[in-house]
């Protein structure tokens, strides 16, 4: 028996070879779970998605761990001797064996039959590629340690004090050095406990002291965050489990969100986020591939980077490849592993005539109490009703609260005992209750609409009995949807269409766009629109003020600087008339309005250009 065999016959071995295998599906039901949550947070908080990710990557890392624990306990797959004195895996049924014996088609496949042999195999070249991987990461990490040493020397004291005076503001009580560089290409950090910043030549003869100032904050942040760390975290999960298409994804998201927590630091500390995003363009020209384990200020896209901290909208970076390789994963879950074995080891003497219920086939079942909710209402001085509704089941719980008109409610009286109901055209809410005085309180039940599911599957959407109440209480109606089809959203699914509702995006608003001048806009920008304020009114006031014809975009963009029709009229009166959309939002983010312009005046500023305005409020010369 070689060496091999020997490492192979070890029990603790033969479980990692099985974890491994089954992290395919694991690691993909993580990464799907991943995706699903980052893509329900949408454009929220940076940290939020940057910790989301982070706890992905640790679940990503704990599964094989948990499972080669299991693995080891139950003994799965042990070896046996055989005649010629070599140690070969036990199969299933034989004796000494803890596998199952074959009792399906997922088990009695060619590719179950053939798992025991190509184990070894698995082991080998997982643990091939951990060793490549690591020699890799190693020479990675000396190269990035000599780059402390490598064409250094000291900056200007100038740059230093300014250096601690960040640091000093960002909180960071331990001593971060500054270095002039000849090998990196943009500023960079290096180091967890003696962490030191590299600046290149270029950067400092390149970049204004302003800008050289936001970068530098960028990388303190790294500093106050401690990515390094992190980083080095990412790196072994990486070599550990370099075969899952999850993990590297998982990796790139958290990477991506760092760089967005880096710069939401960087100008919280600065205050000018314009500027800042200048200071980023300019690094694009210096920008060069960076040592893997040292945090650059150039990391992950900085034209993303850039549109984020503008406003403006995020490009489509849908990755379809993902959902592929991910779902390709999931296929060995399906010919190699018995879950419900795998959990209950202790049932596998169970009759192999009965199979788990696919969720497909069983029927729709929901408990009583499903069906069945609290409500709670108040009237209104205005005469509507303030309803909340909620729910408590085995199968989630949800709450809803909106405000009706009191016709929209069939049979409520004055009280103190009432029954009354809420139509829509998926089905009716049932409410009873005491409503005494402008308060009430009660039960209600939901009666689904089968004349609803009909119309709505012959509109092309098919409709399950969980979905009639949400339809309802969006109240999604067939009217409506034959609107918006017409309109030319008959694609949009049943998400998109409550979306749509909950948002406000009613046929009436999309045909106010359409007359000012913006049809065929995408599902994602009109919610934009509605979200952020942009309506026909909005694009009618611009135009009157001498803007029409903008960019959907830059509408957006406007909308949230809080440049409006009497921001536009103000400046023009101040003597600064047709000025490009952009430097309108420049000016707001700068706080450069009608007075601003008055009171530099007044101090001998007369006459200046846009650029020197924004300058001179950088600056604060007014302040002084």
């Amino acid at each position: 028996m070689n060496g091999f065999e020997a490492l192979w016959a070890t029990p603790a071995v033969q479980a990692i070879a099985w974890a491994l295998l089954h992290f395919l599906w694991q690691g993909a039901l993580v990464g799907l779970a991943a995706a699903g949550a980052l893509a329900l947070l949408g454009k929220r908080n940076a940290a939020v998605r940057y910790n989301v990710a982070l706890g992905a990557l640790l679940v990503l890392l704990a599964c094989p761990a948990v499972t080669t624990l299991r693995m080891a306990g139950m003994g799965e797959e042990p070896v046996k001797e055989n005649a010629g004195g070599e140690f070969v895996p036990a199969q299933a049924g034989e004796p000494g064996s803890t596998l199952p014996a074959p009792t399906s088609f997922a088990e009695t496949s060619p590719i179950r039959e053939a798992l025991p042999t190509a184990l070894p195999w698995v082991f080998g070249l997982w643990l091939a590629g951990v060793a490549a991987l690591s020699i890799y990461h190693l020479g990675g990490w000396r190269l990035t340690r000599s780059l402390r040493y490598r064409g250094t020397r000291p900056v200007s004291g100038d740059l230093e004090t300014r250096l601690r005076q960040l640091a000093g503001r960002m909180g960071i009580a331990r001593a971060v050095a500054l270095l002039e560089s000849s090998a990196v290409p943009v500023p960079a950090v290096i180091g967890w406990l003696k962490p030191v910043i590299l600046v290149p030549a270029s950067a400092l003869a390149g970049l204004s002291h302003l800008q050289l100032e936001a970068i530098l904050a960028h990388e303190l942040a790294h500093v106050r965050r401690h990515d390094y760390l992190v980083n080095l975290l990412q790196t072994v999960v990486e070599t550990l489990l370099f075969y899952h298409p999850a993990v590297w994804w998982v990796s790139a998201q958290i990477r991506r969100e760092r760089e967005n927590c880096c710069d939401d630091l960087a100008v919280a500390v600065c205050g000018d986020r314009l500027g800042y995003a200048r200071a980023l363009a300019n690094l694009e020209g210096l920008r060069a591939p960076s040592p893997r384990l040292a945090m650059a200020a150039d990391g992950g896209s900085l034209v993303d980077r850039i549109r984020r901290l503008v406003g403006a909208p995020a490009r489509d970076s849908r990755r379809s490849w993902l959902a592929g390789a991910l779902a390709l994963s999931l296929l060995p879950f399906g010919l190699t592993f018995n879950y419900e074995r795998f959990s209950n080891p202790a049932d596998d003497g169970a009759s192999s005539g009965s199979a788990m219920e696919s969720p497909a086939s069983a029927p729709s079942r929901r408990p009583a109490e499903e069906r069945r909710g609290t409500w709670s209402a108040q009237r209104q001085d205005d005469g509507r009703i303030h309803l909340r509704m909620r729910m408590r089941g085995t199968w989630g719980s949800w709450e809803e609260s909106n405000s009706h008109p009191a016709s929209a409610f069939k049979g409520l009286g004055a009280g103190p005992e009432v029954r009354f109901e809420l139509p829509r055209d998926a089905g009716t809410f049932h409410f009873e209750g005491r409503f005494e005085g402008r308060k009430g309180t009660g039960f209600f039940t939901f009666e689904g609409n089968p004349a609803y599911v009909r119309q709505m599957g012959a509109l092309g959407y098919p409709i399950s009995d969980s979905r009639l109440m949400e339809l309802a209480l969006h109240d999604v109606s067939l009217d409506f949807v034959r609107q918006m089809k017409e309109l030319g959203y008959g694609k949009a699914s049943l998400d998109r269409l409550v979306e749509f509702k909950i948002h406000g995006v009613t046929p009436e608003f999309v045909r106010g766009m359409v007359n000012a001048g913006y049809r065929d806009l995408p599902a994602d920008r009109l919610v934009e629109f509605r979200i952020h304020g942009v309506d026909p009114k909005v694009v009618q006031a611009l135009s009157d003020a001498g803007y029409r014809d903008i960019p959907p975009e830059r509408l957006v963009e406007l909308r949230i600087h809080g440049v409006t029709p009497e921001l536009i009229e103000e400046l023009a009166k101040a003597g600064y008339r047709n000025l490009p959309p952009e430097r309108l939002v420049e000016f707001r983010i700068h706080g450069i309005d009608g007075e601003f312009i008055r009171k530099a005046a007044a101090r001998g500023y007369k006459n200046l250009s846009p650029e020197d305005l924004v300058e001179l409020k950088i600056l604060g010369q007014l302040d002084r």
